[in-house]
């Protein structure tokens, strides 16, 4: 694969850096363009999803899987963060029935985004707005959780794994239960794995999305495909068009055509 088309770069992302500061040091490693599909909060760790290179075309596609996180949740104490920077709210009482206040949690909920969040409050990240002492008052979202599972229980604190989808923020649940985040770590992105991750490896466009099913061009068809002209295929759906193992678009299929959405072209 030629250097310059770029690819995904799996990075697990220590607490304290914020994703800029990570994105920023593979841009310089790299030496090419680079930006993150899905941010972790300065507080959070794991794994943080790079792109660089012309492949920073396919976040979009990235930005809305899902994500696993494993949490630590300390009940009884609530926060204005929703972690343990944020200042204590008050002492709560822990849920009468947690089995059933977990239940509730799973499938679309209605949650308030934390104080301490990278979501932009009039242009800017809402934890520097915190950290320079700036009350604002923070929306709502609503969110999908697929899956809440306790790995242990030793009262006060709570360590839960969960898979929710894009924008539920763990901080949010953990309030909602009536305490706080501990500590905080994203596991997976759709079907990437923290386990994986090392930023010394650049995986290839192809690669960074596994998701979409694979068309095979022949030379006429690349070339059309080039042009932004479509080609004939069945399906639904969007898909990977490659030639010779390169990445060279995405495509919606739809009426026995393959016509691409974003074109990342092709370098032999």
């Amino acid at each position: 694969m030629p250097p310059g088309r770029g690819g995904l770069v799996l990075v697990d992302k220590p607490v304290g850096p914020s994703s800029f500061a990570a994105v920023r040091d593979l841009r310089r490693r790299y030496r090419l363009k680079a930006g993150h599909a899905g941010t972790l909060d300065p507080l959070a760790s794991g794994l943080l999803l790079v792109l660089l290179g012309p492949a920073t075309r396919l976040a979009r596609y990235l930005v809305g899987l899902d994500k696993s996180y494993v949490t630590e949740i300390e009940l009884g104490r609530r926060t204005t963060t929703g972690d343990a920077e944020g200042d204590l709210l008050g002492e709560t009482a822990p849920p009468a029935d947690l089995d059933a206040a977990l239940r509730a949690l799973v499938g679309e909920v209605e949650l308030p985004v934390p104080a301490a969040s990278a979501v932009k409050i009039d242009g800017e990240r809402a934890y520097r707005l915190h950290r320079r002492g700036v009350a604002v008052e923070m929306p709502t979202r609503r969110s999908f959780v697929h899956s809440v599972e306790v790995r242990r229980f030793r009262p006060p604190v709570l360590e839960l794994e969960l898979r929710v989808g894009s924008g539920t923020y763990v901080r949010a649940i953990a309030d909602v239960l009536g305490g706080h985040c501990r500590a905080l770590r994203r596991t997976a992105v759709g079907p990437f794995r923290i386990e994986d991750a090392d930023e010394d490896r650049l995986l290839p466009p192809r690669d960074a999305l596994p998701f979409f099913p694979e068309v095979e061009l022949t030379d006429v068809e690349l070339g059309r495909i080039l042009s932004g002209q479509g080609v004939p295929r069945p399906g639904t759906g969007r898909a990977r068009l490659v030639y010779h193992g390169s990445l060279v678009a995405v495509a919606t299929l739809g009426a026995d055509a393959a016509r691409p959405e974003t074109v990342l072209g092709y370098e032999q």
